[in-house]
């Protein structure tokens, strides 16, 4: 319904991406697709599928955060809008009980009935944005509003709304057939009901129908045969009619799955506002440039989970295709990469992101590799599943995707570890894949330092010389260690002093 996309809908029949999982999984997308459905189901179907399927270009990005601007300035008319639309498709579904009864009779009644709500539903909207028409600024929403007056007039509901009624035959079916050479009785036609009205009308059908005959009360097996003669006739308008009642449901669903994404949206952003956590649309720019830069960017999962504004980081805009994290354990570093991850899928949806500033290139997807807790079931180790799954990811990977790697090949001994993600990381950058990388190696991100410094941002996870973590990811050369031993001094207690006391 041109909310979405500019000349056509949202298909939320598509299938879900091949790591949809890996993407829910990695990114703690869960917390933000149930934010967003606020507890109704059908948001959170379709707001699961717009979150990870995005769009490749900046033209529409932009038209859906001018949809979605709408949206936020006008949510108790979208909300109505909504619930109308929810009410119609609801008692229509209801109705439609007659979709497996193949006898024609019903398929008319029920469909003339659900053809009634659809059109007193699209009457309804209409009218609701008629009301607030100088309100809607957006072109989603000023295209839509033409739609619905220039398609769905007043005048034209009315012609629809004559002929259902007719269609309801108040006078009777009435069939004209012929005989055939053996008179059996062939080419069954409906008589049109709209032109038997009227006094003349009446008169001629009498004056033609010279022959009748009256069905015995009795006759069981001659109301059978007036039965199937009747649904004979009625069998081309009941097909036409089950077609047109659901082509005006899927016109209607449309629009309720579009405005669902957008009240999704509307969710977030209140949510996230109560927060105190700054929202704000990012900024699209073309795909292949490798350009990334926030400020005040925040995990939105972790603010939903802990109900509280979280540290945020920033990044100085840049225009590199790979991003080394290092430093400090628990630091900060995957809480940094998935508010990455997390922003740019906001932003390729069409979405606001939680962050003061926001640009990045476009990608033609998005990859995530993250280590994995360790799998009794697995057949074979864990750096064969890590391997496996790089497979997978190299085996869909496009130009200008972005994939983001945690702490992957950590199975494995630093030195062999290093190597597996140097190789790796070389070879999506040939073939013009952007990538970011948080390790506890020193040797690999050494090598890019020196090697390839024109490549690559180096940041580092802050920490104060006491050992105290900020949760500040800033640039910085890559550090030897990641300091594992304050963890493990703030679990176990500081043995150090303990051995001097000794």
């Amino acid at each position: 319904m041109m909310l979405m996309y500019r000349d056509h809908s949202f298909d939320a029949s598509q299938n879900q991406p091949w790591n949809y999982g890996d993407l829910v999984r990695d990114l703690d997308l869960k917390p933000i697709i149930e934010t967003m459905a606020g507890g109704d189901d059908f948001i959170a179907q379709v707001v699961a599928k717009a979150l990870v399927i995005g769009v490749d270009d900046v033209d529409t990005i932009l038209y859906r955060q001018g949809v979605l601007e709408d949206t936020l300035r006008n949510i108790d008319t979208v909300r109505n809008i909504y619930a109308i639309i929810t009410q119609a498709i609801t008692e229509g579904r209801r109705r439609l009980f007659w979709i497996p009864n193949p006898n024609p009779e019903s398929v008319v009644f029920d469909s003339v009935r659900t053809l009634e709500v659809y059109l007193d539903t699209l009457d309804k909207v209409r009218e609701v944005f008629d009301a607030s028409a100088s309100q809607f600024k957006s072109s989603g929403f000023q295209n839509l509003i033409h739609s619905l007056d220039y398609q769905f007039d007043r005048n034209y509901l009315n012609s629809i709304r004559l002929m259902l009624s007719s269609l309801e035959f108040p006078s009777g079916v009435s069939v004209a057939v012929r005989l055939g050479d053996e008179a059996e009785l062939t080419e069954f036609t409906l008589i049109n009901p709209q032109r038997r009205r009227g006094l003349k009308g009446l008169l001629a059908f009498i004056e033609r129908s010279r022959y009748t005959w009256d069905l015995p009360e009795r006759d069981e097996a001659g109301a059978q045969e007036m039965g199937e003669m009747k649904n004979r006739g009625l069998e081309r308008v009941a097909k036409v009619l089950r077609k047109a009642a659901t082509d005006v449901l899927s016109l209607i669903n449309a629009l309720r799955t579009e405005l669902a994404f957008y009240i999704g949206c509307a969710n977030l952003w209140g949510a996230l506002s109560t927060l105190g956590i700054p929202l704000g649309f990012p900024t699209p720019r073309e795909p292949g440039v490798d350009t990334l830069g926030f400020s005040c960017l925040h995990e939105v999962s972790l603010a939903l989970r802990m109900k509280a504004k979280p540290v945020c980081n920033d990044l100085g805009t840049v225009k590199k295709p790979l991003l080394i994290i290092s430093g400090a354990n628990r630091g900060g570093k995957t809480v940094y990469l998935r508010s990455i991850g997390q922003a740019q899928l906001m932003m390729q949806c069409g979405m606001f992101v939680a962050a003061e500033m926001f640009e990045s290139s476009i990608s033609s997807g998005v990859y995530t590799h993250f280590k994995r807790e360790e799998d009794k079931e697995l057949g074979g180790g864990k750096l064969d599943e890590e391997l496996s799954r790089l497979s997978s990811i190299i085996d869909h990977v496009k130009p200008n995707s972005m994939v983001l790697f945690n702490e992957s090949f950590a199975s494995t001994n630093a030195g062999e570890g290093s190597e597996l993600a140097k190789q790796t990381v070389t070879a999506l950058l040939e073939r013009k894949i952007r990538v970011l990388y948080v390790t506890h190696f020193y040797e690999f991100p050494l090598w890019f330092y020196e090697n390839r410094p024109s490549l690559a941002v180096f940041l580092v996870a802050e920490r104060k010389e006491d050992g105290t973590r900020t949760f500040k990811v800033r640039e910085g050369v890559p550090l030897e260690t990641s300091f594992a031993e304050d963890v493990y001094s703030k679990i176990f207690g500081d043995h150090t002093q303990d051995e001097e006391r000794e």
